[in-house]
C-alpha cells in the first residue's frame, strides 16, 4: 500500500481530501498532513512516504520549494502538485522539479484517484526497473566482488606502509572503486548470523553500501561487517556515516540478527589513518558490550551505550524539560517565569500540582523513591500554599529533589541530547524551529542528532517537539481560560486548526473536551 503525505495551508482543503477520499479502498495510506513545507519537511523524513500532495502557495516554505528540497534528499517520493492557479509558470516550474502530476483545484475524488494510480504505477515500474537494473549490475561485476571486498580487508587488516596502501588503492581503481577522499570514517558492525543468513546480511549491506554511489563500501568480518564512509569533509562525512547506520539497521535481512551493535569510528583526514578510525570503533564496541535486550544500538565516539530512556509522547512537561537538569540556583527564575505564562488567579494553583508532580520525576529520575525521598510536610505544603508567599512551598519541594538528584550523581548532563532537550524546553514555542537547528546547537549533523536523539528518547525529533508543545498547551487551557487558537500561537502553531488535529490525535479530545474535562473531571454538572 502506497504511503501518502498532504501538505496544504488550508484546514477545509485538508479535511476534505482526508474524508472524503477512500484512501485504503483505493490502496494508498494518509501517513500524515501539515499545513506547511517547513513544517512538513522533518515530518516525511520521518514518515518516509511514496507520495507527496502538496500544494503550491503556503505561508513559511511554498510547495515549490518544498518539493525542489524532497527531490533532492528523497528522490524516490513521487510528487503531486495542488494549484488554484492556471499558470503555466508554475507547471513549467513543476516540470522542471520532477513533479509527476500537476492538479488544478477544486480536485474531485475521480481526479486524485487517476493521479494517484498513475503516479503508483509509474513508482511500481521504476522500482522493477532499478531491482532489474541491480540484479544484472550483480550479474555483471559479480566477478570482481570478490576481490574488491579481498582487497577491502587488507586495508583494515594489515599494518601496511604507505606504499603499499597506495598500490591497494591503486588496485581499488582499476577495479572502479576510488577511495580517494578528504575524509574517512570506519563502521563497525556486529551481529549474531549463522551461515546462510549471515551472508545474507552481507549482502544486504553491500547492496546499500552500492547505493551510496561509491560514498561507503562494506566487507565482510568475523564479528559481522565493516563499513568505510567516504566524505568531502568532517561533517559531510559524519553525516553519510550515520546515515548508512541508520538505514543499515532497518535492513530486513539483519532482523533476526537479535541484537545489532554500529559503532562510528572517529573521522580522520589521511588515509593512513583509516585503521585508526577502525580501531576506536572496536574499542566503543568492546566497552559497549552486550546488552542481552536484542535492541539495535548505533553509537559514536563519546556516546555510552546507555541510551533509550524512553519518554512517554503524550506526557512530555515543559515545566520538567525546563528543571531536570537545572541548578538550585535557577528553580525560582524557572517557576516565577513559568507562572507568568498562566493567569495570575490560577498560576499557584497549577503549580501547586505541577511542582509536586515535577520534583517526582527528578526523584525518580535520578534513581530515588519520592515517598521516601521528599519529605511529607513539604509535599503538603507546597499542595496546600496559598497567598502572594505561596510560591516559596513549591520551590522548597523543588529544591529538595534537585538536591537529591545533584547527591546521586545525576545533575547537569553536557550529553548532546541533554542539551537539546533543554534547548527545546526552552524555544518550542519558535513555529520555525526545525530539527537543523537542534543539530546545529548541539554541533552534530542532522543525521547524527536524529539517530542519537532517538535512541535516547524513545522519541524522533518531530514527536518530542509536538509533545513539548502539547504538554504546554494543556498547561494552558487548564490554567487560561485563552481561546484555543491564542493558545496554538502561544505554542508554535499558526493553524488553530491544525493545532485542534495534533491536539485531538494525541491526547483523543479537542481542545474545548479537554479543558472541560479538567474543569469537570466527574463530569457533573
Amino acid at each position: 500500500m502506497m504511503k501518502v503525505f498532504l501538505v496544504d495551508d488550508e484546514i477545509a482543503i485538508r479535511e476534505n481530501l482526508r474524508n472524503s477520499f477512500a484512501w485504503e479502498e483505493n490502496g494508498f495510506q494518509l501517513v500524515g498532513e501539515a499545513p506547511d513545507g517547513e513544517m512538513a519537511l522533518p515530518m516525511i523524513r520521518d514518515l518516509n512516504p511514496d507520495i507527496l500532495l502538496t500544494d503550491i502557495r503556503m505561508p513559511f516554505m511554498d510547495g515549490m520549494a518544498l518539493a525542489g528540497k524532497i527531490r533532492r534528499t528523497m528522490p524516490w517520493v513521487g510528487i503531486i502538485i495542488l494549484s488554484g492557479y492556471d499558470d503555466f509558470s508554475y507547471a513549467r516550474q513543476a516540470i522542471a522539479l520532477g513533479v509527476r502530476e500537476y492538479l488544478l483545484k477544486p480536485v474531485t475524488a475521480g481526479e486524485l484517484k487517476d493521479a494517484l494510480t498513475r503516479i503508483a504505477e509509474a513508482l511500481h515500474e521504476e522500482r522493477r526497473e532499478r531491482e532489474s537494473l541491480i540484479n544484472l549490475q550483480k550479474r555483471l561485476t559479480e566477478g570482481n566482488s570478490f576481490l574488491k571486498e579481498k582487497l577491502l580487508q587488507a586495508l583494515f587488516a594489515g599494518e601496511n606502509d604507505r606504499y603499499e596502501d597506495e598500490a591497494l588503492f591503486a588496485q581499488m581503481r582499476s577495479l572502479g572503486v576510488n577511495l580517494s577522499a578528504a575524509c574517512y570514517a570506519v563502521i563497525d558492525i556486529s551481529f549474531d548470523l549463522k551461515d546462510e543468513k549471515r551472508m545474507a546480511g552481507r549482502a544486504a549491506l553491500s547492496q546499500l553500501a552500492e547505493a551510496s554511489g561509491g560514498s561507503v563500501l562494506v566487507c565482510g568480518a568475523k564479528h559481522g561487517a565493516l563499513a568505510l564512509t567516504l566524505g568531502d569533509n568532517e561533517k559531510d562525512t559524519e553525516e553519510r556515516a550515520y546515515s548508512f547506520a541508520r538505514s543499515a539497521s532497518l535492513l530486513p535481512a539483519l532482523r533476526d540478527a537479535g541484537e545489532l551493535l554500529l559503532t562510528v569510528g572517529e573521522t580522520v583526514r589521511d588515509a593512513a589513518d583509516i585503521r585508526r578510525s577502525m580501531q576506536s570503533a572496536r574499542m566503543i564496541r568492546h566497552a559497549a558490550g552486550k546488552s542481552g535486550s536484542g535492541e539495535r544500538r548505533i553509537l559514536g565516539v563519546g556516546e555510552t551505550a546507555d541510551s533509550s530512556r524512553s519518554l512517554p509522547e503524550t506526557e512530555l512537561s515543559p515545566l520538567y524539560e525546563r528543571l531536570q537538569y537545572a541548578s538550585a540556583r535557577d528553580v525560582e527564575p524557572i517557576l516565577m517565569e513559568y507562572a507568568s505564562s498562566l493567569d495570575p488567579a490560577l498560576a499557584l494553583g497549577y503549580l501547586r500540582v505541577g511542582a509536586v508532580l515535577t520534583a517526582n520525576r527528578i526523584v525518580q529520575q535520578a534513581g530515588g523513591v519520592p515517598r521516601d525521598v521528599l519529605d511529607p510536610v513539604l509535599v503538603e505544603a507546597a499542595l496546600h500554599a496559598e497567598g502572594e508567599s505561596g510560591y516559596g512551598a513549591p520551590v522548597a519541594l523543588l529544591l529538595s529533589a534537585v538536591a537529591f538528584r545533584d547527591r546521586a550523581g545525576r545533575g547537569y548532563d553536557a550529553s548532546p541530547v541533554s542539551r537539546a532537550r533543554i534547548f527545546l524546553s526552552r524555544n518550542f514555542s519558535d513555529p520555525n524551529l526545525m530539527l537543523q537547528d537542534a543539530a546545529d546547537h548541539v554541533g552534530l549533523s542532522q543525521s547524527h542528532f536524529s539517530t542519537l536523539f532517538a535512541q535516547e528518547t524513545g522519541l524522533t525529533f518531530t514527536q518530542f517537539l509536538t509533545a513539548l508543545r502539547i504538554g504546554k498547551a494543556r498547561e494552558l487551557l487548564v490554567a487560561t481560560d485563552k481561546r484555543s487558537s491564542e493558545i496554538a500561537f502561544e505554542v508554535g502553531y499558526n493553524d488553530a486548526h491544525y493545532f485542534s488535529y495534533l491536539f485531538k490525535k494525541t491526547t483523543g479530545m479537542t481542545p474545548s473536551e479537554y479543558r472541560r474535562a479538567q474543569k469537570n473531571p466527574t463530569g457533573t454538572e
